[in-house]
This record gives structure tokens, sequence and C-alpha cells, in this order.
């Protein structure tokens, strides 16, 4: 697995630049062989459809599992005491059983190029440095999140001083977040505030009860991730950066949402603040690094739509290799040329393609 971590994290580093296709497919069937062989529940599954190594030749082939998939075992390729960290997902709306995706410590550094590789070109494509104030736990606090892991790479790589998480053992406290605004007024100091989707709603919610609004200095941005999973409280994407836009002076193209999951190494960022830096036309959506694929999938026959229908999600990420690297999830999404668009969760009838891996797993041979 070395040496193909190794290729992998070379192409990603250079992928924005030279992307290759012939390269990446071939990187995806080696990862494909690897896991076949080192997943015995994925190899079952892959089995169970007539899918082995030797019957495809392009990465759209390569079976997806459902994420319910990491409920039932780590669907990790080393053995289990090798593992650095583990990350844990949220529970289901069946239960609360949450999964892991367990890291090597070769696997986190891989996770951390691509991390880094994809904020360069997504958040700070203008290479500014940026105050970092982060709504989320640090990672001492939540060992077992990956968001907060994330987050820390960043306010590691592109913080000033300064840069700090807000949410402690008090939890958030707002006035913290209030002082903390108003300094970068007074200073000129542009910020990046990111964190958890819900903790901007909240903050967003206290300050407009009382009247208290932010003309942060140009430069400032913000990066909600998480969404609304299982919440009540959910607003459009365009009534959310309408509430960045209000309340702490930030422009909506300078507002980008992150879709990560714990099961995948790498996120995917809306493409505003890149398209902004760059004075580019592209119609806002998320964008995949290049070291990324997602189809857009009809549940009914879990073939590809077409551009501008509505499909559910299926990931590919190289940065994988050491966990299954395609994910079939329950996220709705509709396809554009340059990416796909986030619509919501699957109803039942539509995340019947999804429980498809699950069912192949658990029934007996």
């Amino acid at each position: 697995m070395g040496d193909l971590g190794n290729r992998i994290a070379a192409f990603i580093k250079t992928s924005f630049e030279h992307s290759d296709e012939a390269v990446f497919n071939t990187l995806a069937l080696e990862v494909f062989r690897f896991q076949y062989t080192a997943v015995p529940l994925y190899k079952k599954l892959c089995d169970r459809r007539g899918i082995n190594p030797g019957t495809i030749a392009s990465w759209r082939e390569i079976p997806g599992i459902a994420t319910d998939g990491f409920k039932l075992a780590d669907l990790f390729a080393l053995p289990p005491e090798t593992a650095q960290r583990i990350f844990s997902t949220s529970g289901t709306t069946q239960g609360t059983k949450k999964g892991r995706a367990l890291f090597s410590a070769h696997g986190l550094e891989l996770m951390n190029v691509a991390i880094l590789e994809n904020a360069r070109q997504y958040l700070v494509p203008d290479n500014i440095k940026l105050r970092f104030l982060i709504l989320a736990p640090s990672p001492e606090k939540a060992p077992h999140m990956i968001m907060a892991y994330g987050m820390e790479q960043l306010r590691r790589a592109f913080g000033l001083p300064g840069s700090k998480f807000l949410v402690g053992d008090q939890g958030f406290i707002p006035e913290e977040l209030i002082q903390e605004l108003r300094t970068a007024e007074q200073e000129n100091m542009p910020v990046a505030l990111i964190g958890a989707s819900l903790g901007f709603l909240a903050f967003f919610d206290y300050c407009r009860e009382r009247g208290i609004s932010f003309s942060l200095p140009p430069g400032s941005r913000t990066l909600d991730a998480g969404g609304y999973k299982g919440k009540t409280k959910a607003i459009a994407p365009d009534d959310f950066r309408a509430q960045v836009s209000s309340c702490l002076g930030i422009p909506p193209e300078m507002s980008v949402n992150l879709l990560g999951m714990t099961e995948l190494g790498s996120q995917f960022y809306d493409n505003s603040i890149r398209n902004h830096c760059r004075q580019a036309s592209a119609r806002r959506c998320k964008e995949n690094p290049p070291w990324t694929r997602t189809r857009v999938l009809d549940p009914r026959t879990m073939k590809e739509v077409s551009v501008g229908e509505k499909g559910i999600l299926w990931h590919l990420d190289l940065t994988n290799v050491e966990r299954v690297a395609c994910i079939q999830t329950d996220d709705i999404g509709r396809r554009c040329d340059n990416g796909f668009e986030i619509l919501g969760r699957a109803r039942a009838a539509e995340a019947r393609g999804c429980s498809l891996s699950i069912e192949e797993l658990t029934k007996n041979p």
C-alpha cells in the first residue's frame, strides 16, 4: 500500500495543474485491486455482483458500498492495530449505531495532502493568510470528529496567530465570537469563519435577536459544513448566504459550503471563491478535486443521469486507499456541467438503490 499511497499523493499534488484521466483511471483500478483482496466484506459485495479486478477496465465500473456498510464492519484494508486515528460517523434515522473510519499514519498523511491542496484551490485561492475562527470543538475535545481534525489542518496551514476553536467545555459562547469579530473590524483583519452549519444558524439567530451585525474586512470568508442531517432547522443555500451577508457583511461569493463525509478522506467545496478569484463565470456547484469522481445515479436503474437531472450521489476518492474508495450515499444531487449540487437526503423510495449493497452484504449465500 505504501508505494500506491505515495503515487496517489504525488498525483494529488500536481493534479490541479496536470489532471490526467488515464493516470486517474489506472490509480483507481489499482486501489480497487488492492481493496478487493484486502477487505473481505467488500470482496463479498463485488463477488455477488460478478465483479472483480479482471472484469472491469474503468473507474466507473468499480462497485460502491453504501455508507451504512461502515456500520457493519471497519472496511479497513490494513490490520486494525495499525490505525492511528478512528473517526465516528453519525447515527442513522433508524437507530443510533455509528460507523467507524480507520486511518493509519500514512492514511492521515494522504488525507492531509488532499485537505491542503483542496483548500488552496477552493478556500484560499487568493493565497492570503487569515485569522481562522472555528465554530467547532478542537480535535482534543472531539478526537473522533473528522470535521474537527480537518479544520485543525486548515488552521495550522493557513491561519494567522489568534486563530482558534470556539466550542469548548462550556459549548459555544456567542459573546466570545462577537468580541473576535469586533476585533477583526477594528484591526482591519480578514477572517475565515468556518465550522458547523448549525452553529452558524445559531449565531445568526443570536445576533438577529439582539440587533447585532458586522462589517468584516474585505477578504473575509465563511465555510460551513455538516449540513442539517436529522435536524428540523434547515434553510436553503441562498437564504444561508443572505444571512452571511446581512450578519457578517461578507458577500455571497465568499461564502462556501463544504461536503465532507467521515467515510472519505477528501471533501467537496463550492467553487464560488475560486470562481471569484479567477473571474470565472462558471455556475456555483460542488466541484470534484481531480483525485475524486462523483456520479449522479438514477435510484431506479443505478445508471448515470444526464446533466441537469437528479439522482443519488456516488463518490470515488483515491485518498481512501486503505478504506473502501467507492461510496454510494443516500444524498440526492443534481448533475452539473462542472460538478454537482446537493439537494437533500433520499426519501425511502429513492434510497432503494442505496440499500442494495447492504442487502447483498447481509443476506446468506
